[in-house]
């Protein structure tokens, strides 16, 4: 059956409240016709209903991954589009429910996440799902409806909605209420929902129901002096938390906990225990891992001024994050991408400009087999990044052409396994074999070849975007933009190539190349896209006002990188007591690893607990090594490992400081050093110079580093460090040690809100949504 002009779009679920806002809009919306299917319990239950919406719809949308998607995966058409929305009951429960194994994910176009543990989770254990997940929260009104004004006096007043089933875990919410009231009898807690009685079901569960009896005993005595209240179940949920100052979230395990994102909306000031992947869906400083330590949270979060101003952050990261417009939008980004895939060029220019709002994107890079560099490192995650918000990513994988007499692409292991690395990302690779590309003296007709395979994919796969990395790959994929206008061109500025040239002796002529081909490539591009403030400002410096579009996307982490602070494991390494200075990366000239190891070496004369732990590859160990002996850095002070890049992190755990050191230079000062972040992500405060721009200033702006003066560290080789300003590191690292559970989250906290890739690449979507065509 051909797609009506209209698109029928079928919403099906046995409880649709969570995508209610979607549902809302999309019966508004012009060229969509809505249809509903609700169902009783976790299974299709009037199969001649189904079959007729089955024949009806263009678009199926499951909601929930229960017994409605293993149907429709059943019975879906080509031409039909089916995605499903997944929350946790499906995974939480696969022990006693099996639907999510009965699913056939080879029908389903697209899966939709709505919390990143989940998402992970569904990844590993169905790869066939790489390309086609998107993380996308519930949305809420929270610029609206959940929008009321706080009063100050809530800060006393705790909420819980919902005590059913027993992993609620009212008892916890009890005891952090004792806990406080031990401090302070203002305190009191309001809890909201249906009780345990309501239910039908729970009189079938006898032990459950003898819990909750118990719970309800002792708290009579708070109940009468009213210090505990129940509210009935109710739908004026905004005005409910109007009078709550602190929204807990006490549970054993969570998908989400949507009344934590609720009530961030209403200027609820979370505490959450720390159930899997509640850290990385609300803030890390609100998380905790006790009774204690939770009522510690909450009696410091009640101070007048710190409540005020943490309700005005809780309120903004829920706009941000779970408010309806960001969250519908990606949802319907998703759906009109879909469609216009099946559909084939034969839509309307308005679902082309919705299915922009989640391009489809070729990435242009050039990575050679077994290369592991910063720059294929900053490609990976914005795959990752992309496909994670919900779009579609090829990559235009550029390498050099084998020697003559090599295997050819089908023989060749290590090329297919190169392929594989970037389709288990979540992309579709196409490698392209590429000669002399680094020449300067190229022509247009130079990539004639390369630009026709490129334009081939644009035109296969729809694709909206080319985004060239670097400028290199921008000359070539410049030839796209050319042939295919209508295609938004923008290119990832990882640093300042002919600075770069110069610091490496390049001749005079080439940097006039590079110069002529960066302006050029500026001026052309619909997006430039820099990772930092200071690179705006250089270019702007160096050739004037002629940038269009821009964005500010940084080297930054993701999930993955962030790791919960423990007790120290360095004793395996290092004697008790040591102050732990860590570093990860290369010996690289422009990483200073010079320089760096003779500080260490100061440092280590001034106060012998200083140690350090290079995290450096093998290749460049024996340079470190001869770095360490020409500073007189005894052997016993450092301990050098070789450690795969996702094990960077729990390395890093067990150090007290980050360490990064650069040169004041053009090229340090517009940079965004991968391993800030990563250092921060890890609870690490930074060790640095002035020199790097944007996150120097970051880390003395937020209290999350020692900033060393550049040109005095540069000296070192010609005169020792002041004495006084090693003291002042080493009283850095010590305050570091001892106050690890306080620098940690806020190392952290600074890491998501600035250096996130969720928030970075929603940043970087925003700006296609009106681009060019």
């Amino acid at each position: 059956m051909p797609f009506s002009s209209n698109i029928k779009l079928l919403f099906c679920g046995h409880d649709l409240k969570f995508i209610t806002p979607l549902i809302r809009q999309m019966e508004s919306a012009p060229g969509y016709t809505v249809k509903i299917l609700e169902h009783k319990g976790h299974h299709i239950n009037d199969p001649k209903a189904a079959d007729d919406a089955l024949d009806w719809a263009d678009v199926i949308f499951c909601e929930w991954a229960l017994g409605n998607a293993v149907w429709f995966s059943e019975r879906k058409r080509p031409n039909q589009v089916l995605i499903v929305r997944l929350h946790l009951q499906e995974v939480q429960s696969r022990s006693r429910i099996d639907f999510i194994w009965r699913t056939n994910w080879d029908k389903v176009d697209r899966l939709i996440l709505i919390t990143q543990h989940v998402y992970d989770w569904m990844r590993a254990e169905f790869p066939v799902l790489a390309g086609k997940t998107a993380l996308v929260y519930n949305p809420i009104p929270a610029r609206t409806a959940y929008a009321l004004p706080k009063s100050p006096d809530s800060r006393f007043t705790l909420g819980l909605v919902g005590v059913v089933p027993a992993r609620k875990r009212l008892d916890l919410a009890v005891a952090v209420l004792r806990r406080l009231r031990e401090t302070d009898a203002s305190y009191s807690l309001r809890v909201k929902g249906a009780l345990p009685t309501d239910y039908a079901w729970m009189a079938n569960r006898t032990e459950e129901m003898a819990w909750y009896t118990r719970i309800f005993d002792e708290l009579a005595g708070l109940r009468k002096a009213g210090s505990v209240v129940f509210d009935p179940h109710g739908s004026d949920m905004a005005g409910w938390y109007q009078g709550i100052g602190h929204i807990l979230s006490v549970s054993d395990f969570e998908g989400s906990h949507q009344a934590v994102a609720e009530g961030m909306a209403s200027g609820c000031v979370p505490a959450i225990r720390d159930w899997e992947g509640a850290g990385r869906i609300y803030p890390p400083k609100y998380v905790e891992g006790s009774i204690e330590s939770l009522a510690g949270m909450i009696l410091r979060n009640s101070q007048l001024e710190t409540f005020m101003a943490e309700s005005d952050y809780a309120r903004r990261f829920a706009q941000e994050r779970f408010d309806n417009e960001p969250t519908c939008s990606a949802l319907i980004g998703i759906i009109a991408q879909e469609v216009r895939f099946k559909r084939r060029g034969r839509v309307s220019a308005g679902l082309v400009q919705e299915a922009r709002r989640r391009p489809n994107f070729l990435i242009v890079a050039y990575i050679p087999e077994g290369s592991r560099s910063g720059y294929r490192i900053r490609v990976e995650q914005e795959i990752q990044a992309l496909t994670q918000q919900g779009c579609k990513v090829h990559l235009a994988c550029l390498l050099p052409r084998p020697e003559a007499g090599s295997s050819s692409d089908e023989q060749n292991p290590t090329r297919a396994a190169h392929s594989d690395e970037f389709t288990e990302m979540g992309c579709e690779p196409h490698l392209i074999e590429v000669e002399d590309f680094f020449r300067m003296n190229a022509t247009p007709e130079s990539f004639q070849g390369i630009a026709a395979q490129l334009i081939d994919i644009v035109e296969q796969f729809d694709i909206d975007v080319v985004h060239a990395e670097a400028l290199y790959c921008a000359r070539v994929a410049l030839a796209v933009k050319a042939a295919r206008p209508s295609t938004v061109f923008s290119i990832d500025w990882h640093g300042v190539v002919p600075e770069e040239a110069r610091m490496g002796g390049a001749h005079e002529a080439r940097i006039a190349s590079l110069e002529k081909a960066e302006r050029q490539l500026l001026a052309a591009s619909d997006l430039n896209v820099f990772v930092s403030e200071a690179m705006g400002t250089h270019y702007r410096r160096k050739y004037g006002e002629i940038l269009p579009a821009q964005v500010i996307v940084p080297c930054c982490v993701s999930d993955r990188r962030f790791v919960q602070p423990a007790e120290p494991k360095r004793r395996t390494l290092f004697p008790p007591g040591s102050l732990v200075f860590g570093y990860a990366g290369t010996m690289a000239d422009w990483q200073c690893g010079a320089e760096m190891i003779e500080l260490f070496a100061a440092l280590h004369r001034e106060d012998g607990r200083c140690r350090f732990l290079l995290l450096v590859p093998k290749s460049d160990q024996d340079k470190a090594i001869e770095y360490c002996t020409a500073a007189r850095l005894p052997v016993e002070a450092m301990v050098m490992l070789e450690v795969p890049h996702d094990e960077v992190p729990l390395r890093l755990r067990d150090c007290d400081v980050g360490v990064l050191i650069r040169r004041p230079d053009p090229v340090n000062f517009v940079s965004s050093p991968t391993k800030f972040g990563e250092y921060l992500a890890a609870g690490l405060p930074v060790l640095m110079t002035d020199a790097i721009g944007d996150y120097s200033r970051l880390a003395s702006d937020r209290v999350v580093g020692f900033v060393l003066d550049a040109p005095s560290l540069f000296g070192i080789s010609k005169r020792s460090l002041p004495p006084e300003l090693l003291r002042r590191v080493v009283e850095f690292a010590v305050r570091s040690a001892a106050s690890r559970n306080v620098d940690a989250p806020q190392c952290q906290s600074v890491a998501r809100e600035e250096l996130h890739w969720e928030a970075a690449s929603a940043r970087w979507l925003a700006s296609y949504v009106s681009g060019p065509g």
